[in-house]
């Protein structure tokens, strides 16, 4: 299989492209599938989301576990390893028979989705110079799955949503075939130390117990949290801080939170985290355009179509633009533009204006919180610890997510009274404002450190 690629960046570039459309199928064609789900198995609306939820929390718990390792024994045989755990968790899912068999079907599935956080750590082993761009276009291959997942879910869920599953059996098995025969072998990155259990254990709790806080907010306020999961406050308290404290001894933490102290780091952190909880706004442009301008469903779907379509674009320049100026201007800049798209948002009349706003915050939204986060934090990080480093970015992304999803759908007013558009109108206000001190921390960066690296070899 190796002579139909003339080069080891063809042959990575073949690997890593195949695995973000395995992932990006799984992640669009999932919610088409929830109603005929709920069906098969008579569970209620709760309950189903659990095909979600439970793919969150293995990503979440997987990510700093299988980046960990590969910063220790290299990227292919752990990147090979995701890929035949989400191998086996499409098969199980596909012949399911039980909602419980489903479930543990999903947790492999999140499991072996960590494999595009190693893609993007072997971009930074093995593009120096064209990091930006390839990264633009990992992106728009999973923006372009993205786009079609739906319609193909729509398709073969009328006939058994199990086929939808099934579709990604041979997609996955392309992967664990091109993984084994293409990437390089590569060498141990790291000195074989005593794995670090602890740190594992106590973050495993941390974001277990905080993901079952957050869906448990999902339909209630505080004060209407049962007594039995009050408990899973001071459980995440006491999880955490005993994290940071095993973590600041140990000589090889699971996660290299040591990476704080770098300001570049801790900055990226602070915008990806917050960034993505911001971000959690834009679910509801659909909503929004239907109750502001008494559209139908599938007008307003069509209405953010162009936004879609920007982003797209937009990241395919950006991707271009850090390889020449590096992350900080194009994050200031990309924060600016947002800022100018949410506050046009926030008072759009007309249809038109509302399409123009949500084209103007994607592409402003591609330079903030875009690749070039990725692309920072494997320039700020070396090679030992590249994985790593993409591991705690994954989790700022994932937790502020997890976070914005929850808190930013408590101010809203979903009826399609005038009230309700007005509480959409303050949102992105709100957003706006966000969106200004998301800015500012951009500004803060160091900016590029220019050098002579070379991509690695082997």
């Amino acid at each position: 299989m190796i002579w139909m690629f003339n080069s080891l960046r063809t042959r990575i570039l073949a690997v890593i492209f195949a695995g973000a459309i395995l992932i990006a199928i799984d992640g669009s064609t999932v919610y088409p599938m929830l109603e005929a789900i709920q069906d098969t198995f008579a569970v209620n609306k709760s309950t189903v989301t659990w095909i979600l939820n439970i793919e969150v929390i293995f990503i979440m718990l997987g990510t700093p576990l299988f980046a960990k390792l590969s910063d220790r024994y290299g990227r292919k045989p752990i990147y090979l390893t995701s890929a035949i755990l989400f191998l086996l968790g499409t098969i199980t899912v596909s012949f399911s028979q039980s909602f419980e068999i489903l479930l543990i079907g999903r947790a492999l599935q999140g499991l072996g989705a960590v494999l595009s956080v190693l893609a993007v750590t072997i971009i930074g082993d093995y593009f120096d110079e064209t990091r930006g761009t390839i990264l633009g276009a990992f992106g728009v291959v999973i923006s372009l799955t993205y786009a079609l997942g739906p319609a193909i879910a729509g398709f073969f869920v009328d006939i058994n949503w199990h086929y939808v599953f099934m579709i990604n059996i041979p997609v996955a098995l392309a992967v664990v075939l091109l993984g084994y025969f293409l990437l390089p072998a590569g060498k141990p990155l790291q000195k074989h130390r005593s794995f670090d259990w602890k740190g594992m254990s106590l973050l495993a709790i941390s974001i277990s117990t905080l993901s079952l806080l957050v869906y448990s907010f999902k339909g209630n306020w505080l004060t209407e949290i049962a007594y039995d999961e009050m408990i899973l406050f001071p459980l995440l308290i006491i999880s955490l801080a005993l994290f940071w404290w095993v973590e600041r001894k140990t000589d090889e933490p699971i996660l290299p939170i040591g990476l704080l102290k770098q300001r570049d780091i801790l900055i990226g952190s602070l915008v990806a985290l917050l960034g993505f909880l911001f971000m959690a706004g834009t679910y509801y442009y659909s909503t929004f355009a239907r109750h502001a301008f008494n559209l139908s469903y599938s007008d307003a779907a069509y209405l953010v179509l162009p936004h879609t379509i920007a982003a797209m674009v937009a990241t395919i320049i950006v991707g271009k633009l850090l390889d020449k100026l590096g992350a900080k201007p194009i994050m200031v800049a990309g924060g600016a533009i947002a800022v100018f798209g949410m506050l046009l948002m926030s008072y759009s009349p007309t249809p038109f204006i509302f399409a123009l706003a949500a084209v103007i915050f994607a592409i402003g939204n591609a330079g903030i919180l875009g690749q070039a986060l990725y692309y920072l934090f494997l320039d700020e990080t070396d090679k030992s610890k590249r994985a790593s480093g993409q591991a705690l970015l994954s989790i700022c992304l994932n937790v502020g997510a997890l976070l914005g999803g929850v808190i930013i759908s408590k101010f809203l007013d979903f009826s399609a009274s005038a009230a309700g558009v007005d509480s959409f109108r303050d949102m992105y206000f709100f957003l706006a404002l966000s969106y200004v001190l998301l800015t500012i921390l951009a500004i803060c960066l160091r900016g590029r450190l220019f050098s002579n690296k070379k991509p690695a070899k082997g």
